[in-house]
């Protein structure tokens, strides 16, 4: 699935995936991002490897995975995951909506604090945080619609 104006983006949605919402939502929105901001698929293309994500609230989680310029959408959990990202549904959301400023995620305005004292409170767990920390990044940048 190629947007125009994105040049060389692939994400596919894997078979059995096309059943999560979440999943094809998340795909979607990537590629819509991406659409929008073209400048943001340097950051695409350096990712590498699979984040999990579980929205804990929906019970429902999914698998991406980056890789040689591409990003495959699964169902559940595969493989074995360099970020795993456990949260409610909202604060996913909210995650989609971290104001980008200077080429980084900002954490310092409103929404920024807001995911930052709920990483602290653990209502949202981010293992591989410290490990790769740029995969995070990059993956925060091509999430985010601002």
């Amino acid at each position: 699935m190629n947007p125009g104006g994105t040049g060389d983006l692939e994400v596919n949605i894997a078979p059995g995936a096309e059943e999560n919402g979440m999943a094809v939502m998340l795909a979607e929105m990537i590629k819509a991002n991406l659409g929008n901001k073209p400048e943001r698929l340097r950051d695409f293309h350096k990712l590498n490897g699979t984040i999990w994500i579980s929205a804990t609230d929906a019970e429902v989680d999914m698998s991406m995975e980056f890789g040689n310029g591409a990003l495959t959408v699964r169902d559940g959990k595969v493989g074995k995951p360099i970020l795993v990202i456990a949260t409610d549904s909202a604060t996913l959301l909210d995650l989609a909506n971290i104001n980008i400023k200077m080429g980084l995620p900002n954490y310092f305005d409103e929404t920024g604090r807001m995911v930052i004292k709920k990483l602290l409170s653990r209502e949202l767990k981010i293992k591989g945080l410290v490990m790769h920390t740029m995969a995070l990044t990059h993956m925060t940048k091509i999430m985010s619609v601002n």
